[in-house]
């Protein structure tokens, strides 16, 4: 595990928002006990029963909309608090590198909000009306982004399981499915519903929201069926359109100062169109802090490992 100060920002924020919450609840309200007559509605109480009172999700009170953000930020119990953000710092922390700051904060507030809509539904069904508190919601889906991008990776499960996140991964879910309705005042019905949420947005992001998947969906069948109804159906055709345009420019720009049938070296995009290597990297480095590694071009991959092992080698590195 990183030190804080080493960990995304995005990460440092979220446990720094839930360990103030906690910090008031449990030191204010369970340990000191202090007690305030705010409202009339929950007359004279302790914060701690203040805060849950007012912040927690009701599934039978789908109305109140402020609960969707503010049950996620509340842990009374100290076990409860800690081994959330144990899993948000050891997986959050290498999704949001990974990710960028604005997807890792989607996908976090998006599982935790879908989880909540989810305890809807199962208590229309009549299968919970339990209120619901915790991260847990959310952090399942980032559990999921985790099982998406390192399925090989080994954790211990239960503190002393050694398993492979692709397995670990079911195990939760089946034990989140057999212990729903046993009322062990644990919200199972959010779990799973976080995990849903992380399915859809691991999809929407790997075939939606990211730059090689947008142009890559202009060349899937959903992508060819806009094609019969575009004005530009060339941009909807592999190898052709802009991308070829820009092709074609490059290729012609490399026979012009050379001999036919002389092969010409492969030229990195980086290197021709900036002079100044650490401008360059500057502007990666970057590009990476706000959209994730994934975002990365092959050439921006290329470039970055170049000039990295270049300062390396300035500095006397091996």
């Amino acid at each position: 595990m990183k030190p804080f100060k080493y960990l995304p920002q995005v990460v440092r924020v979220l446990l720094i928002a839930n360990a103030a919450v906690f910090a008031i609840a449990f030191f204010l309200g369970s340990m000191l006990g202090l007690h305030v007559n705010l409202t009339r509605e929950a007359g004279y109480a302790n914060i701690a029963e203040y805060i849950t009172y007012y912040g927690a999700f009701f599934p039978t009170e789908p109305w109140a909309v402020w609960r969707y953000v503010t049950y996620m930020f509340i842990h009374i119990d100290f076990m409860h608090f800690f081994f959330n953000m144990l899993m948000l710092w050891m997986f959050g922390d290498e999704i949001a590198a990974w990710m960028g700051k604005k997807h890792f904060a989607g996908l976090y507030f998006f599982c935790g909000i879908f989880a909540a809509l989810f305890s809807v539904g199962m208590c229309v069904l009549g299968l919970t009306n339990n209120p619901i508190i915790g991260a847990s919601g959310a952090l399942m889906g980032v559990f999921v982004a985790y099982y998406k991008f390192f399925p090989e990776r080994r954790i211990l499960m239960f503190f002393f399981i050694p398993m492979k996140i692709k397995h670990a991964m079911w195990v939760m879910i089946a034990l989140d499915v057999m212990f729903a309705n046993t009322g062990d005042a644990i919200a199972h019905f959010a779990h799973l519903g976080g995990v849903v949420a992380g399915f859809i947005y691991m999809a929407l992001y790997n075939n939606v929201f990211t730059r090689n998947s947008r142009q890559n969906w202009r060349f899937s069948p959903l992508g060819k069926l806009f094609r019969l109804f575009s004005a530009h159906p060339e941009r909807y055709e592999n190898g052709s359109g802009a991308e070829s345009g820009r092709a074609g420019s490059n290729s012609g720009a490399g026979a012009s100062g050379a001999d036919e049938g002389e092969s010409q070296p492969e030229v990195l995009e980086g290197e021709v169109f900036y002079v100044d290597e650490q401008k360059r990297m500057d502007e990666i480095l970057k590009k990476v802090a706000r959209e994730g590694l994934q975002s990365l071009t092959e050439t921006e991959r290329q470039f970055l490992l170049k000039a990295g092992e270049r300062v390396r080698r300035r500095r006397g590195g091996f």
